[in-house]
């Protein structure tokens, strides 16, 4: 599944006829005659594994709802239940932000791209870990007590754990390697492109300005980030590694769950459809 910023969106229908993509509005269906974007089509969420069939798996399909969320789940669930043969994406931010009314615009995580030095890669889902605990160590400090503080404080501890395996297979295959706080230490942790957006979030959240809902959509891209890196991984990999990563990836899955159980019960609900 790939991600489409709402900037990116015009050249994407520019660069397709309308014969090569299907855009699909998982909202529910007063909130798609409200407004919604020109072209789409209205398949809430939940009624997806019944609708299926009125999508052609040999076009792109862009999935939409109001901030991302909810569309990032079914577009998960249409990926790996239909296994189509056309791209699959979601549109970051939904149509809030493509129609500008963000006061900030969601941070581009930073990808960790899948090469065959498995040492290294190995490093990168560590650095990608650390910036994620990072994250929720910072959002458990400015998160108002009426928010889901147990589940930012337990999404930090399970990043820790992860880190210590991904070092756990490190040392296997490369004994030489150093130990784990001065490596762990030597990591940056940064998990967008500049950094200075999720500062900005952290700061308007601080000020007032934004809710801890809007800190859980990058959440969302933080473990969709390593659910991918993870899947990739696993892929190229065969026996107990390939099985470990397929592991960390369905730990990921449950994390996408979960956060998105705390913005929308039932989107969080679709990825058991």
């Amino acid at each position: 599944m790939k991600q489409l910023w709402p900037e990116e969106l015009e050249g994407f229908l520019k660069e397709h006829g309308e014969a090569e993509y299907t855009l699909v509005d998982v909202r529910e269906v007063e909130e798609y005659e409200a407004e919604h974007m020109p072209g789409s089509i209205c398949i809430p969420a939940l009624e997806l594994s019944s609708r299926v069939h009125e999508l052609d798996p040999s076009r792109k399909t862009v999935f939409i709802c109001e901030r991302g969320a909810k569309s990032l789940a079914t577009a998960i669930i249409f990926e790996q239940k239909v296994a189509p043969k056309g791209a699959v994406y979601n549109l970051m931010g939904g149509l809030d932000a493509w129609m500008g009314r963000l006061a900030y615009g969601l941070p581009k995580i930073r990808l960790v791209g899948l090469h065959d030095d498995l040492p290294r890669m190995l490093v990168s889902a560590m650095d990608l870990e650390k910036g994620a605990w990072k994250f929720y160590q910072k959002l458990e400090k400015v998160m108002p007590q009426e928010g889901p503080v147990q589940l930012v404080r337990r999404l930090a501890a399970i990043e820790v754990s992860h880190i210590n395996l991904l070092y756990a297979r490190l040392k296997r295959i490369d004994p030489k390697a150093p130990n784990s706080v001065t490596l762990i230490n030597s990591l940056p942790g940064i998990l967008a492109e500049g950094g200075e957006s999720v500062a900005l979030l952290f700061k308007g959240m601080a000020d007032g300005d934004l809710g801890w809902e809007s800190l859980f959509e990058v959440a969302l891209e933080v473990e969709m980030a390593a659910y991918e890196l993870y899947r990739g991984l696993a892929a190229r990999l065969s026996g107990d590694d390939a099985d470990a990563f397929f592991a960390l990836a369905q730990a990921e899955k449950e994390h996408i769950r979960l956060l998105l159980g705390e913005l929308d019960e039932r989107a969080g609900k679709v990825l058991w459809i």
